[in-house]
């Protein structure tokens, strides 16, 4: 892997080293929060659909 480096302010390392585990690194924290989000997104979009009555049939269409 090649390594880049990002500045941020020590505010914002704080806050990333708050959602990390002991002996995880910056990577590691950046990665997981990353998968999060889309975890989160998905479930958002896939709740939408599923709210939406238009998307369902009954069972006597079927």
């Amino acid at each position: 892997m090649t390594a880049t480096t990002i500045q941020v302010d020590m505010e914002v390392r704080d806050l990333l080293k708050s959602f990390g585990r002991k002996g995880e690194t910056y990577n590691e924290i950046i990665v997981n929060l990353i998968d999060r989000t889309r975890y989160v997104e998905f479930m958002r979009k896939t709740y939408q659909i599923l709210d939406n009555e238009e998307n369902w049939v009954s069972l006597d269409e079927l």
